[in-house]
């Protein structure tokens, strides 16, 4: 069951989700001297570095890498690391950060990125990675996973390569649910009039099955949303 957090203002979502950010970055360093934690592009980077920064986390600790990016090249604007690195990575002594490589065939980019994340956990096949921070567009995607896309249904690969995103740029790497829904806790940040339609077919809808942001449900973590009142307008009042 997801836990719903609601807000009249942005200001007050940033500080509760980075509350909780702050919080499970301490569990997992406590645990394993480390945490792992996924970022998404879009409008989420914008949103809660501000208020990242100005908690007392030890971001040394930190490995940060990307739920889903772009395969173009890592100074290109459409780069979801560009939009951490302005937002919060050129801000923070952030410990490692995994970066696709976008100088290699799009599908050995994914392998390698794969690879690389399971070299976190010892090589473990499907490590439980401590937080990924995801967004939801119009449409209800999340990381690079469109509705009625064949990689809904991908059971193998932990990092999956999409040459044919129904939204520009075409060719990207993304998390699949096999490791999505490992994580011990996944945090939604959904914001803005534009996304209440979606939002009530996702928590409340009868085909929310359709709709890849209703498909993430860790097995044995946390799934949160953060959303504004804006967002929230059309859910059932509890």
């Amino acid at each position: 069951m997801a836990a719903r957090h609601c807000f009249a203002n942005e200001a007050d979502l940033r500080r509760e989700v980075c509350s909780l950010i702050a919080q499970k970055s301490s569990e997992a360093i406590k645990d394993h001297g480390f945490f792992t934690v996924g970022f998404s592009g879009g409008s989420l980077p914008k949103i809660v570095s501000p208020g990242l920064l100005s908690q007392k986390i030890d971001f040394s600790k930190w490995r940060v890498f990307f739920c889903d990016e772009r395969y173009v090249p890592i100074s290109d604007p459409d780069s979801n690391y560009q939009a951490v690195k302005q937002h919060f990575l050129d801000k923070a002594s952030v410990g490692e950060v995994l970066i696709i490589n976008p100088d290699i065939a799009l599908d050995e980019a994914a392998k390698d990125y794969e690879s690389r994340l399971k070299s976190w956990y010892s090589g473990n096949d499907l490590p439980s990675l401590d937080m990924l921070l995801l967004g939801m567009g119009p449409d209800g995607h999340t990381c690079s996973l469109f509705p009625a896309h064949a990689l809904l249904e991908e059971t193998s690969r932990l990092v999956a390569p999409i040459s044919d995103s129904p939204k520009p740029p075409p060719c990207r790497i993304t998390l699949t649910y096999p490791i999505i829904n490992a994580t011990k806790c996944a945090v939604f940040v959904s914001t803005g009039a534009s996304k209440a339609s979606v939002l009530q077919q996702v928590l409340e809808g009868d085909t929310a099955e359709l709709l890849p942001a209703a498909r993430v449900k860790p097995a044995c973590g946390e799934l949160h949303w953060f959303v504004d009142d804006a967002a929230a307008s059309l859910l059932k009042k509890t």
